[in-house]
């Protein structure tokens, strides 16, 4: 699992914040956290177990609060965790003012897209509509016109 987890270090930090952010309020679980017998990594994997077997694949901070609690407070089934292959990301509450920048740069860039898109569509020549001779539904029909074989009737 070790090396998994090189791989996860943001949502490692972001799940000891919320380990460390319950210890400051409740410092006994401090205690629970510090047991031997459950290290980091095998509460991961029980955290990764019960999203799995709840068929969701995104979570929320104090969901993941929760089951991390439920594994360090002793109420896990620990037979039950097994090694899960998966990634998990973490998502950026705020954009930092690099992330706001690009953002800004690839909508502007979108919107002039548009805009020109636009005016090309207005500057085009619209299409002429060639005249028939044909009557249209309702209009009455010329019968003085002659006849195509040259005879009176």
């Amino acid at each position: 699992m070790a090396t998994i987890m090189k791989s996860n270090d943001s949502a490692i930090r972001a799940m000891q914040e919320l380990l460390m952010a319950r210890c400051k309020e409740e410092p006994s679980f401090l205690l629970k956290l510090s047991d031997p017998n459950k290290p980091l990594d095998k509460a991961i994997n029980y955290l990764c177990n019960v999203i799995q077997k709840m068929g969701v694949c995104m979570v929320d901070d104090n969901t993941v609060l929760g089951i991390l609690s439920h594994f360090y407070d002793g109420d896990a089934d620990e037979e039950d965790i097994k090694n899960v292959n998966c990634n998990i990301v973490v998502s950026k509450p705020e954009l930092s003012d690099e992330d706001k920048a690009e953002l800004r740069e690839q909508a502007m860039a979108q919107y002039k897209e548009e805009q020109l898109r636009a005016i090309r569509r207005e500057n085009q020549p619209k299409p002429q509509t060639k005249a028939t001779s044909a009557p249209k539904a309702g209009q009455e029909i010329n019968v003085e016109q002659g006849n195509l074989f040259g005879e009176d009737f």
